[in-house]
């Protein structure tokens, strides 16, 4: 069989871009031919197949003939939106990663909406299948029939547990990965993150907060001038190492479908900590209700490093027992198989 899949870029950085980069790795690996459409693309995913493919149902059929794929699925936008284009002769899947509320962008909020609402009544009913990568994300989009498969963790190594060992001077060393810039800004929850960082010197938390992520330094300076470390455009293995040697990982956003950095944390054997929103009550055993909830469990981490230690191992071995790539493709191929027939 021969999946094509269409995603917006294949980059270093994208949430979405590792997904495809993982489902198909493995899909290959089981012998599936596995072609990747998109709009940008650079030289982070090798031994892939990644083509250059407009938007348009008719350069995507065009590319399904010319490769033979008998399954394509879209797992972003525009490419979603052209999917009841494409003949029924395929099977036509839409992998759907979510969408933040409108409401969290003031500059496009219009478009945001009508573009969630054109795909309920317009898109979803017109295809074979929906994917969710989390429960939140099914009900989220209004499409509760939608098939839940989440994501995987274990394309990052698994370095087993930490112990409680405390670092020089006891300080907790707490940090975030953000994507850096204005865009997005309000749903990860950049303002918040800097009033915990305020309310935890007030409340004299002993923790250092450090924040890594792609962008500029100007884009950056915000997290530089609160006193934070500030670490830009990591490697993957940097990457890694970053989220390795925290004690706690925190995640101040509004909205996440599912939040693969914080599975990725913990699946590394940090603790991750985020609000009860979104995907994050089946991402994480610990969520906060509000910032107040989050600072004393800093608090607590600070005081007792064998209650941190254990919120590791727990946190680590529920990302790990969980969220695993093979079972999202053998989800995949049989919610494929039940389709077809």
């Amino acid at each position: 069989m021969t999946v094509l899949f269409l995603a917006v870029r294949m980059m270093h950085g994208f949430g979405v871009s590792v997904v495809v980069a993982e489902l198909a790795r493995r899909l290959q690996a089981a012998g599936e031919v596995v072609v990747i459409g998109c709009q940008q693309h650079d030289d982070a995913f090798e031994g892939l197949d990644i083509r250059t493919v407009a938007p348009d149902s008719r350069a995507v059929e065009a590319l399904a003939r010319a490769t033979g794929a008998d399954t394509v699925v879209a797992h972003s936008t525009p490419y979603v939106e052209i999917m009841p284009g494409l003949p029924a002769s395929r099977c036509r899947m839409v992998w759907d990663h979510g969408e933040p509320p409108a409401a969290l962008f003031e500059d496009d909020m219009p478009v945001r909406a009508a573009l969630a609402a054109r795909k309920r009544a317009q898109v979803y009913p017109a295809v074979d299948g929906v994917i969710a990568i989390s429960r939140f994300v099914a009900r989220d989009i209004g499409w509760p029939a939608a098939r839940v498969i989440w994501n995987g963790c274990d394309h990052v190594e698994d370095r087993g547990p930490k112990d409680a060992a405390a670092p020089p001077g006891g300080r907790l060393r707490v940090g975030t990965l953000l994507r850096m810039g204005s865009g997005e800004a309000r749903y990860k929850g950049n303002a918040l993150l800097l009033g915990l960082v305020r309310a935890a010197a007030g409340q004299g938390i002993a923790a250092d907060f450090a924040v890594a992520g792609r962008g500029a330094p100007v884009d950056a300076a915000g997290f530089a001038l609160a006193g934070m470390e500030v670490r830009l455009n990591l490697t993957d293995p940097e990457r890694a190492d970053f989220l390795r040697g925290l004690d706690v990982f925190v995640s101040p956003s509004l909205w996440e479908g599912f939040n693969l950095p914080l599975v990725e944390a913990q699946a590394l054997g940090t603790v991750g900590v985020a609000f009860d929103t979104g995907a994050h009550p089946e991402v994480t055993p610990l969520v906060a209700a509000g910032p107040q909830d989050l600072l004393a469990l800093l608090a607590a981490y600070a005081a007792d490093r064998r209650l941190l230690q254990d919120h590791a191992r727990r946190a680590h071995r529920f990302v790990r027992d969980r969220f695993r790539w093979d079972q999202a493709v053998a989800d995949f191929r049989e919610e494929r198989a039940r389709l077809r027939h």
